[in-house]
């Protein structure tokens, strides 16, 4: 009988590997005079594939790749306040109270959010994207309150993004699952500089001029997609989001420390970070068969990779059992709480 540990790697070589070896081969090709920027957490895997594939030969990259440790919570948080943040902060369903929306979208904690906003309007509810407008003239009269507040944030992200020699340099390729660049398009404007995001999807894109930079976002699998319009990789992408996750969880808060390094700040955890050791097992095959199938030349199309990943995700029996564990993410951007995807559909 199959052990468990063989069995985590076998899923993630056929899961995961197909996808991860037809995206390194595109980084590879577009990375000239590019430093890959694996963001948030998906990308602390993205940068251990990268970094493997690299090291032994199998791709070559001008730059070696950086992991940004960092989340859509985090520059919510550290750009509170700020008038260009409200379109790509408030544009994603919510359903809740003020609070839950101060604390699940831009990472204040409850006292903190007591500390600058009125007991009232923290109770009232809102329902986005239908209430961008009254939320935004809710807030208004407190925006020096919350500029001040998230300050130290907002520091040690800018001491970070120094740190890591992003400010000038090559030009940043920021590395993600999608879909729509948010990340990439704060960090365009904090950056103050062009960006060129590598996603595996992207949906349709509005402004891509973000201050004195523009974020350029291209699609490996799917340009320009959208929602409930059958292609998996996208309407069931939760199933990717579980898995391409870190052993920290997201990050919430970052702080330069007096010895020039920084300290970071997490939210809760889902089960896949209490379970990394199986996730690992997950990467590792992955990983391992990507190198093996470079060195053998082994080649997929943008649609095979569709199908493979069309027949784990939309039939019942297609996840093993043995790592039906690992399938949970943190939705609390949205309001959802942890959601199971496996649950959510029916599989």
């Amino acid at each position: 009988m199959k052990n468990t540990r063989q069995a985590l790697r076998e899923f993630g070589a056929t899961f995961m590997g197909p996808a991860f070896l037809v995206y390194a081969k595109q980084i590879e090709a577009k990375g000239a005079g590019r430093v890959p920027v694996c963001l948030a957490r998906e990308g602390w895997c993205f940068e251990r594939l990268l970094s493997h594939l690299s090291s032994h030969g199998h791709i070559k990259l001008e730059h070696a790749p950086r992991y940004l440790k960092v989340s859509r919570t985090l520059l919510f948080r550290a750009n509170l306040g700020q008038d260009f943040l409200w379109p790509l902060a408030l544009a994603n369903d919510f359903e809740g109270s003020m609070l839950d929306l101060m604390r699940k979208r831009f990472g204040l904690q409850m006292h903190e959010a007591f500390s600058v906003l009125p007991g009232e309007l923290l109770q009232m509810q809102v329902k986005l994207p239908e209430q961008q407008t009254d939320a935004i003239m809710w807030l208004e009269p407190h925006l020096p309150r919350l500029k001040a507040l998230v300050a130290p944030t907002l520091q040690g992200v800018m001491a970070y993004l120094e740190a890591l020699g992003l400010k000038s340099g090559p030009q940043p390729m920021m590395l993600d699952l999608g879909y729509s660049g948010t990340i990439q398009k704060i960090l365009t404007r904090m950056l103050e500089r062009d960006t060129h995001g590598l996603y595996y999807v992207t949906t349709k894109q509005s402004e891509r001029r973000q201050g004195k930079g523009v974020a350029t976002l291209e699609g490996v699998f799917r340009e320009n997609a959208s929602w409930g319009e059958g292609f998996q990789m996208l309407d069931r992408s939760l199933l990717f989001e579980s898995l391409m996750t870190a052993p920290h969880g997201q990050v919430v808060d970052v702080r330069e420390d007096s010895e020039g390094g920084f300290e970071f700040c997490y939210g809760r955890q889902a089960a896949t970070q209490r379970h990394f050791q199986d996730l690992q097992q997950v990467f590792d095959g992955a990983i391992e068969q990507v190198a093996t199938w470079l060195a053998d030349g082994v080649t997929f199309t943008s649609e095979e990779v569709e199908q493979m990943y069309e027949s784990f995700v939309t039939r019942q029996g297609g996840i093993p059992q043995c790592a039906w564990h690992l399938f949970f993410v943190d939705d609390d951007f949205s309001g959802n709480g942890i959601l199971n995807p496996l649950a959510l559909f029916n599989i």
